[in-house]
């Protein structure tokens, strides 16, 4: 009997690998903490790790980076539009600082020096230019952000918040067959939490989303409650979706498919 639940066991861990196996699946991973003139945070590169290691146990081929700079992160970018151009699924998750100007959303590399908008737009990379450049040709897109979403400009980008600094809503809507998720609601602050620790929002997702057989959508669901208790109703995720299907990062006895 033992040797039959062994053999189980190992034919269910084949059959989750060669269901991710059979996709295209590619991530760019990115943690930024260092920063020179923004507020510094403890744990982007640890969750940026984790997050990594993650999606390369479910299948994804993954370009990671941490504390990168403006040329650096282009680099990355450059070689993630090449693997994600007709993937099955391209993901990108982004742990740092952010920005929104005039509703476009911008991340920030470790050495941005903002005072103005026009650092912004010379400085900063497009979160619009991730999504639609690097990753427009992907038959599904997701998307997560532990980035806060206030207003950074009360004066600069360094006396902002020890948070996470801004994303605000993605205008326009992205195309069908995406998913985006922040760590927190438009106008609030993500916690980066303990040193060592991950932020609630990391943790969440490294807890919930590759669980086997749940559905992305209902993973969300899980993050946005640990969140919400964790931080006793500090933080709520929030997110977008327009998938048209359902969506199994570790499809393990999962009764559908992929959107694509």
């Amino acid at each position: 009997m033992r040797i039959f639940v062994i053999a189980l066991s190992l034919l269910a861990v084949l059959s989750t690998v060669n269901a991710a196996n059979a996709e295209q699946r590619v991530a760019f991973v990115v943690g930024n903490g260092a920063y020179k003139y923004a507020p510094k945070l403890e744990n982007p590169v640890d969750d940026a790790d984790a997050m990594a290691s993650l999606l390369r146990g479910i299948g994804f081929d993954v370009i990671e980076g941490t504390n990168l700079n403006h040329e650096e992160i282009a680099e990355k970018l450059l070689e993630f539009g090449k693997k994600a151009g007709g993937a099955d699924i391209a993901a990108f998750y982004y742990a740092g600082q952010g920005i929104a100007v005039n509703g476009t959303n911008y991340l920030l590399p470790v050495d941005a020096d903002i005072k103005s908008e026009m650092d912004v737009k010379l400085s900063a990379i497009s979160f619009d230019d991730v999504l639609d450049r690097t990753m427009g040709e992907a038959k599904l897109r997701l998307v997560f952000l532990d980035a806060s979403r206030n207003n950074p400009f009360a004066s600069r980008v360094a006396s902002i918040s020890r948070g996470r600094a801004v994303i605000t809503d993605p205008d326009p809507k992205p195309e069908q067959g995406t998913l985006i998720a922040f760590a927190t609601g438009s106008g609030e602050v993500a916690l980066d939490g303990e040193k060592g620790a991950h932020s609630p929002f990391t943790r969440a997702l490294l807890a919930n989303l590759a669980k086997p057989g749940v559905e992305i959508q209902q993973a969300m669901t899980m993050v946005r409650a640990q969140v919400n208790e964790e931080t006793n109703k500090g933080q709520l995720p929030w997110g977008h979706t327009y998938l048209l299907g359902p969506v199994y990062l570790n499809p393990l006895q999962a009764p559908g498919g992929s959107d694509k």
